[in-house]
């Protein structure tokens, strides 16, 4: 049988709390009860590992656990969501008693003073609250509230409770048009083109998400990328666009294709296997070599968890997928990854690319170049917007090019 607790904390895991919300839904849809959702976070956590090690960080985890289950009443449940995430649920807490529940956590949590060893280590943690039925009837729905109340818990600066009801109301209206699209297959990609800088030629394409609404306007991702983090759909978005993908290439092409995909995606191991799997029987159909998609990642997804970073992308490397690393320069300790990480791709940065004519970002982007090509990594500029800054760029010695000098993306049509 499996295990119904964590072995860490001692709470309940994942799975059990599933079941147990399940049970929680049912009931309350029966007998018109009203229960609380309390998703909380520990702040910085990654920090915290990254200073003391892992196992003095799950002596953090361990004593918030310990603090969350004692301040809890008899009929509330509480278990380990995943990482630093713990769900507790509230059977009969309106709205009002589960906000005063969560700050109570929130204050006790922020007064703890943790022994590790010989240092005092003090957290926080950010709190996303929901309630059946007035934030989500269905589970789904209730979970994707809680977490895109967690996640403007932390945008707007941690250590702090937000109730789903509170959010914006156009984050929720975008959230119904995303949900609806995804559902009748209506994210799809725009294709922009990459451009060998020496030749000239197209040698690639890369997949840039586009929403089109049921009257028939197509929303850039820019639009609805951030509120698609907010609910956690992010993973649902990727999983498209690489299921286009896989079907241009049954086409036979001879481009490229590179395809972003989020953090989001990588921690659902489920679908991951499930795209390889349908790469497998895409590559076991043809009889010549393949140019499967290229993934292209960003380091703000893991935010230096170079650690986490390789354990999800263990499974996409192992199954002989190459890999990119996009936005090089946009602010965080990117040359770590080049170094523990198996890229094939660096793509340099818009806004850098965009300031290529000042002394200063061309030496940056110099610099950026040549570690690249002693790496052995081929470089891509992004947003190349002229002629002059196609120049630039091509005597930099950087291998391929994209952006509004060569074209626009082109939509695709829906799969």
């Amino acid at each position: 049988m499996p295990s119904l607790h964590d072995d860490l904390t001692g709470l309940i895991n994942r799975a059990a709390l599933h079941e147990i919300l399940e049970a929680t839904v049912a009931y309350s849809a029966q007998n018109q009860a009203r229960f609380g959702l309390i998703l909380f976070d520990i702040d910085r956590f990654k920090l915290i590992n990254y200073d003391f090690g892992d196992e003095r960080g799950n002596i953090v985890l361990g004593a918030v656990a310990e603090a969350a289950k004692k301040k809890l009443a008899n009929g509330h449940w509480i278990g380990r969501w995943g990482g630093q995430q713990f769900l507790c649920l509230l059977p009969g807490a309106d709205r009002q008693a589960t906000d005063a529940i969560a700050e109570q956590l929130r204050g006790l949590i922020a007064t703890l003073t943790i022994p590790v060893e010989y240092h005092l280590v003090q957290v926080t943690a950010s709190f996303g609250v929901a309630c059946f039925p007035d934030d989500g009837d269905l589970i789904q729905r209730l979970l994707a509230a809680a977490e895109a109340a967690l996640y403007q818990a932390k945008e707007s600066g941690r250590n702090r409770v937000i109730h789903a009801s509170n959010l914006q109301q156009q984050v929720f209206g975008m959230g119904a048009m995303l949900d609806a699209a995804l559902r009748e297959n209506n994210i799809v990609p725009a294709y922009q083109s990459i451009v060998d800088l020496q030749t000239g030629k197209v040698v690639a394409e890369e997949a840039l998400a586009r929403l089109i609404t049921r009257e028939g306007k197509i929303i850039d991702a820019e639009e609805f990328i951030g509120v698609a983090s907010q609910l956690q759909l992010t993973y649902k978005i990727d999983q498209a666009m690489i299921a286009h993908c896989l079907a241009i290439l049954q086409g036979d092409p001879t481009l490229t294709y590179f395809v972003n995909i989020s953090g989001n995606l990588l921690r659902h191991p489920e679908i991951v296997q499930e795209l390889l799997a349908c790469m497998k029987e895409y590559s076991e159909s043809v009889n010549k070599p393949i140019n499967l998609p290229v993934i292209e990642i960003t380091e703000r997804e893991f935010l230096g968890d170079i650690k986490s970073a390789n354990k999800m992308l263990r499974p996409l490397i192992d199954f002989g997928l190459r890999l990119a690393l996009d936005d090089f320069g946009s602010g965080y300790s990117s040359f770590q990854y080049l170094a523990d990480l198996p890229f094939s791709f660096l793509k340099i940065e818009g806004s850098l690319i965009k300031r290529i004519a000042e002394p200063k970002v061309c030496a940056i982007v110099q610099g950026i170049q040549n570690t690249a090509a002693d790496l052995g990594l081929v470089t891509l500029a992004e947003c190349v917007e002229n002629g002059e800054t196609a120049e630039v760029v091509r005597k930099i010695g950087i291998n391929w090019a994209q952006g509004y000098f060569y074209n626009k993306p082109a939509l695709a049509s829906p799969i």
